[in-house]
């Protein structure tokens, strides 16, 4: 019995005990990005002074089978507090996951059911109002060179065609805590190439070409 104990008081850090945790973080390449701190590219620097979005209908699966459906409707995470960068799912452990599945930004059901509360308050400063729904991403900052000129991009929209939240799948190691990166670098070189393009405030078809680049930025890191 004592042997048994002992194996099994191993096992509770190993696996978390029913719990896992998924960290979240932004990149610019290969550096890491924090706000108000200048961040040199090959082509472009600047500065990041806000960063939020959201993150909701969390699924892990292992064998491709459904192992849990998260209840929470969203996640706000939000640069500023570090503590929204760390997701804490209870009720499925490490060990049981191969494959993350989730939406980056709200559904139009979410949008259109009324639910405002927790993550989804308007008092975040993530809602827009019930025609344009709720901001998916919140980036705003200052490229400072070539030339200095702030952008703001505020992505969202779910109504056709300007359907902004983004479906993302990513295969991760049984057993290891997933650690969520997404690269900013594919969306700010499309950005600082138009300079009519640094400000988008309300759905449209360039919410949904700049939320299309960062769905294909998010991934593991490695």
């Amino acid at each position: 019995m004592i042997k048994i104990a002992t194996y099994c008081l191993f096992l509770v850090p190993l696996f978390g005990w029913g719990q896992l945790t998924v960290d979240i973080s932004l990149k610019c390449e290969n550096q890491a990005i924090g706000l108000n701190t200048p961040v040199q590219s090959d082509a472009y620097s600047f500065q990041l002074e806000q960063a939020r979005f959201y993150l909701s209908k969390f699924e892990f699966y292992h064998n491709g089978q459904l192992t849990f459906r998260d209840p929470v409707p969203a996640y706000l995470v939000d640069f500023e507090i570090d503590s929204t960068r760390k997701l804490v799912f209870p009720g499925i452990a490490a060990f049981e996951v191969d494959e993350i599945r989730f939406l980056f930004g709200i559904d139009s059901a979410t949008n259109t059911s009324g639910a405002m509360a927790g993550a989804l308050d308007p008092m975040h400063g993530m809602y827009w109002s019930w025609q344009s729904g709720y901001i998916n991403c919140k980036l705003e900052g200052t490229f400072l060179t070539p030339e200095k000129e702030a952008f703001q991009l505020h992505l969202g929209g779910y109504a056709h065609p300007f359907f902004g939240a983004q479906q993302i799948v990513l295969k991760t190691d049984s057993g290891k805590t997933p650690q969520i990166t997404i690269d900013l670098n594919f969306l700010l070189e499309r950005v600082i190439s138009g300079k009519t393009e640094r400000q988008v405030m309300s759905p449209g078809s360039r919410a949904v070409e700049y939320a299309r680049l960062l769905a294909k930025s998010i991934d593991l890191k490695r």
